[in-house]
């Protein structure tokens, strides 16, 4: 026997010997369903208690009132109304009649007009869901939210297919 034939041979010998263990280790796509079904369910709690730590640390930062509760626009809002507030006391603390007074003044009304303008623009984006009116945290739970819908979907797309299998069976 030369060694040309005697290489398939010994190939064949080890998958006659190897065959049932080979066919043991493979999984069922009933199996990989259930597997899949179980990393699903897992991953899903493991979103639903990033959603629950997400919601406390924004109602954390708001009663502290730090900036991550507040969104971009809303900042703006709040930066106009101090802007107003300052330009009140500088008004106060102005002599009647002056030019000072006057510019104040003016600046006061600019103050107001651009208050207004972000406040119609926090309403509009609150309105028509923007992120600009959200803020850092609000989009972190918006993102926690979406991971859980899409492990829902998963989840019901498992089970429909590990019932499809069990009705194969």
């Amino acid at each position: 026997m030369t060694f040309r034939m005697h290489t398939p041979l010994i190939a064949i010998a080890a998958m006659l010997a190897l065959g049932p263990s080979l066919a043991l280790a493979q999984t069922t796509p009933r199996q990989e369903d259930r597997a899949q079904l179980n990393a699903d369910l897992a991953s899903l709690a493991l979103e639903r208690a990033q959603l629950s730590t997400d919601t406390q640390a924004r109602k954390a930062d708001h009663a502290e009132g730090k900036m991550a509760a507040e969104s971009r626009d809303a900042l703006r809002v709040d930066h106009d109304r101090l802007a107003i507030q300052g330009e009140a006391m500088d008004i106060k603390a102005d002599q009647p009649g002056t030019p000072q007074r006057r510019m104040d003044r003016a600046d006061r009304r600019q103050e107001q007009a651009q208050l207004k303008t972000d406040e119609q623009r926090l309403d509009q984006d609150r309105q028509h869901g923007r992120m600009a009116a959200t803020s850092a945290d609000g989009e972190k739970i918006f993102q926690d939210r979406q991971a859980i819908k899409g492990q829902e979907q998963a989840i019901a797309h498992d089970t429909a297919r590990l019932k499809a299998d069990n009705a194969r069976l």
